[in-house]
């Protein structure tokens, strides 16, 4: 009786070993709040350049190759957040 009782207790604790994907909705939410609050950042970040641009602090070559990776990067990280909200 004991033997069966220990060989269900092992089982059950790997059983999670045999499936494929685990899927864990909490997991899904940490990571569209983490790219959310990456967006905002990096809307931020375009306001500040906007800024030390038009203040002179920057040439228009380095705002501009700077401007569009941020807007770039922008851009990927809106993808992700539509992807993994249509999910």
């Amino acid at each position: 009786m004991l033997f069966c009782l220990f060989s269900l207790v092992f089982l059950y604790s790997i059983w999670p070993l045999f499936k494929g994907i685990i899927f864990n909705p909490s997991n899904s939410q940490d990571t569209l709040d983490a790219l959310e609050r990456r967006k905002t950042i990096l809307y931020r970040e375009i306001q500040y350049i906007d800024a030390e641009y038009d203040i002179g602090n920057l040439n228009k070559e380095d705002y501009n190759l700077t401007r569009t990776e941020l807007v770039q990067e922008t851009s990927d990280i809106i993808a992700e957040i539509k992807l993994i909200s249509s999910n």
